[in-house]
């Protein structure tokens, strides 16, 4: 029997069904952007043999099965977060479009969780800094729209260190302290960092620094507000009173005329790991066939035996390049052909199997034994949530690596 995923894409998508075609990546995302839908995309073609009704009804199970309740319909043009960009492109193994020279895949993170969230600070309830103390500067993030059923495991706070978006020259240090509400009196430290920063400025380069987070933090949060608050002090380790106030400064809104889009790539970001205990982490990224997979070539005789069939999935065709970042398709494979007797060695049948098509040769009130998958592996998505949250998901039983006769 099908896997479901597979098995409703395939009702839903087989009447546009087109062969040879190869899936697409991240790099026709328009640099980051969710690029706005052309008008003749806005109304996919309908599947012929399929009722609209059923059609909705398929894609609402498909859409359940990939954690979401409803189809997302983003804003045009959403920006997406570089790392998260670069996550999915390492993990698909296009090392060559990683645009972060110093990124580095977060294995420590996903060893054991299957979806990344990216969350950005609450931006218009967020005060610059706090009044007595231009040094501290407070920030949060709405973390609510985490699923229920997904179990956090662990989560990083990321911001970019560079003399245009932070500091001014000289050592400072910087300290991160975990806040219930803003003015929080007793905040708790979480971390302490050392920076030094290059007099020239013009030779200061960009760079991302990781806050590790544990997930006991984001439960205890997830459990009450759902609002996850910090504050960032900005310590010049080696300046007086006077330099500190002249050039302090810890800065997380758009500066003036800056665009969205440039802005993202900049502002403070927590990504948080989980996983909803369905399928294999993203650490065991890239495409892989499994021991078993079936390779059948080529030979008259064996064309109508039960084989693996291309099967190129396009999210243009329902319409998901809305809200789906990457890939713009991908190849699922199906199973098809005949399971007569006798069974070769080749088609990876189970010994039910066996006995169930020497029983049909003598029989035929006896059905043959069924073509189905016996190996599929996941896909990883890059998509965008209802909240119009960048989210990397790896999903189950996706792609057919094998066939055989069960």
């Amino acid at each position: 029997m099908l896997p479901a995923n597979l098995l409703l894409l395939m009702v839903l998508l087989l009447p546009q069904v087109s062969s040879g075609r190869q899936g697409g990546d991240a790099s026709q995302t328009d640099h980051g952007r969710v690029p706005p839908v052309p008008s003749s995309l806005l109304s996919p073609p309908a599947a012929p043999s399929l009722k609209p009704s059923l059609a909705e009804t398929i894609q609402s199970l498909l859409l359940s099965r990939l954690g979401l309740q409803s189809q997302p319909d983003p804003r045009p043009g959403v920006p997406v977060p570089r790392y998260l960009l670069d996550l999915y492109r390492f993990h698909q193994q296009q090392y060559h479009l990683v645009e972060d020279p110093s990124f580095s895949f977060p294995r420590q993170h996903i060893q054991q969780a299957n979806t990344v969230r990216s969350f950005h600070h609450n931006e218009l309830s967020d005060d610059n800094s706090l009044p007595d103390n231009p040094q501290r500067v407070h920030i949060s993030f709405n973390i609510s729209s985490i699923p229920e059923d997904e179990r956090v495991l662990s989560a990083e706070l990321r911001l970019l260190r560079s003399s245009r978006a932070f500091w001014g020259p000289g050592v400072h240090r910087l300290n991160i302290y975990l806040v219930e509400s803003h003015g929080d009196p007793e905040p708790t430290l979480l971390e302490t960092r050392l920076f030094t920063t290059a007099n020239n400025t013009h030779e200061s380069s960009s760079l991302w620094e990781a806050f590790p987070l544990s997930s006991d933090i984001l439960l205890e949060v997830l459990g009450g507000t759902g609002t996850l608050g910090f504050l960032l002090e900005n310590v010049y380790a080696a300046a007086g009173k006077e330099d500190a106030e002249k050039e302090g400064h810890l800065r997380v809104r758009r500066s003036v005329g800056q665009d969205e889009y440039s802005w993202t790539q900049e502002r403070p970001l927590l990504v948080t790991y989980s996983h909803d205990g369905r399928g294999e982490p993203l650490a065991n990224h890239g495409r892989r066939t499994p021991a078993g997979a079936q390779r059948i070539r080529g030979r008259k005789k064996t064309k109508d035996r039960c084989r693996r069939h291309p099967l190129y999935v396009d999210f243009n065709d329902v319409g998901w390049h809305k809200w789906i970042i990457a890939p713009s398709g991908y190849d699922a494979f199906f199973c098809l052909g005949e399971c007569r007797f006798p069974l070769a060695d080749h088609m990876n049948s189970s010994s039910h199997a066996m006995v169930q098509t020497l029983v049909n040769s003598v029989n035929r009130a006896v059905p043959r034994a069924c073509c189905v998958p016996t190996s599929l592996s996941p896909i990883a998505l890059l998509y965008l949530d209802p909240q119009d949250r960048v989210v990397l998901k790896n999903y189950q039983d996706m792609v057919v690596e094998g066939c055989g006769c069960r």
